[in-house]
């Protein structure tokens, strides 16, 4: 099946759980037979991205959003102009699909949108700015997603949550949203042979307890609930020591916060970690910890640590829920508080809860959320749609 995908950036240059699950999800489709060609933004340098990946030229670093919005429809115009003929286009980003007409596309083909979060209502929370502009700027991306979906035969969504924000915000009835849960490459993020071996590597001290927490850091991600509660934990636990991975606009606040708390040497702030590093991380940590305050489309994190053989704590929110919840209920915190954070990681620190095995954590995820599933389970979708669309069209 020839299948014609757009999503953001590459991840190597802009990382994030989108462009990680894009890049993810359209190595396992070819894997699996599909001849796709992924149109990403033409920012930084893609040397390490497969020959299916193209850079869409004018949309690069610097070009503003109107500028990137034409650059996909032209580039997509130019796709359909060649011998190649997509069967399915298959966007993961509304901005990006917003301009693509039925026009743009060959006849009868199916759009079948994977739908990643409420673009608009993240945005609201992380926008600072008055609260007429913000109030504009929601309405603005909320009409692009809503031009984005209004063409689309159907949905896929990585958690009921973002289903049900798709029912309830943009009316798409429910008949037209398919959940297939993300996937995680299990043969990157594995245990280590020598956990041990790989604290050292990282200069983990002897003795220390290791929390490990990756994320943007922005509003809705709870980390400052979370180093809140590390000065809670710090207090009893000594030994507890918080490496926090990524970067975001509010890493200056975090790291104030971290200072103001006296944490010192008990948060630690890695910034962007390489692929390689981000595994041995979650290798050598005793626990990751999600905070998500709201908004968690799935949690590819949260897989990713679980795949490494390393339990995750966190916060009953959306797709975290979803995760944990059928594999070991007590990993999740009774709400988003630093409070309720700090009760459960001091609880297991002092061995009144145990965490699950890396055992019992790497099989939860090879039972669940592999790329192959994954493929098997969007070729279904994608080849149902096609003959729907074919007979509809026969009559």
């Amino acid at each position: 099946m020839n299948i014609l995908s757009t999503g953001m950036g590459w991840i190597d240059h802009k990382p994030g759980g989108l462009n990680r699950y894009f890049a993810d999800y359209s190595r396992a489709m070819t894997e699996a037979g599909h001849d796709l060609r992924a149109l990403v933004t033409a920012d930084g340098d893609r040397r390490t991205a497969p020959a299916y990946v193209e850079a869409v030229p004018g949309s690069g670093d610097g070009t503003g959003t109107w500028d990137r919005m034409r650059a996909f429809r032209r580039a997509i115009g130019e796709e359909n102009r060649k011998s190649w003929v997509p069967d399915i286009y298959n966007p993961h980003f509304a901005l990006y699909a917003s301009l693509v007409s039925r026009g743009s596309l060959p006849r009868d083909i199916p759009i079948i949108t994977h739908f990643h979060g409420p673009w608009a209502e993240e945005s609201m929370v992380e926008d600072k700015g008055a609260s007429t502009a913000r109030l504009l700027r929601y309405r603005m991306k909320k009409s692009v997603e809503s031009l984005a979906y209004r063409r689309s035969d159907r949905f896929i969504v990585l958690s009921r949550h973002f289903a049900e924000i798709l029912k309830r915000d943009y009316d798409v009835p429910e008949e037209r949203i398919v959940r297939i849960p993300g996937a995680v490459d299990v043969t990157r993020f594995r245990p280590a042979e020598d956990v041990r071996q790989v604290r050292e590597e990282l200069g983990i001290g002897e003795g220390r307890r290791v929390l490990f927490c990756v994320r943007r850091l922005v509003r809705r991600m709870g980390i400052d609930r979370l180093i809140q509660a590390m000065a809670a934990v710090s207090a009893e636990h000594p030994e507890a020591v918080l490496i926090i991975a990524g970067d975001g606009s509010m890493r200056s606040e975090l790291e104030a916060l971290s200072d103001k708390l006296g944490l010192a040497g008990k948060v630690i702030f890695t910034g962007r970690l390489s692929n390689e590093k981000l595994v041995k991380w979650y290798q050598a940590a005793d626990c990751s910890v999600v905070p998500t305050v709201t908004l968690e489309g799935f949690g590819l994190v949260t897989v990713e640590s679980l795949a490494c053989g390393t339990p995750v704590m966190g916060t009953p929110n959306g797709g975290t829920r979803e995760i944990l919840a059928p594999f070991e209920p007590s990993l999740l915190f009774d709400d988003a508080s630093a409070e309720a954070m700090a009760k459960s990681i001091k609880r297991w620190l002092s061995g009144d809860a145990r965490l699950p095995s890396r055992e019992l954590c790497r099989m939860h995820v090879l039972e669940r959320y592999t790329w192959s599933e994954v493929a098997e389970r969007v070729t279904e979708v994608f080849e149902a749609t096609l003959e729907s669309r074919r007979r509809r069209s026969a009559r």
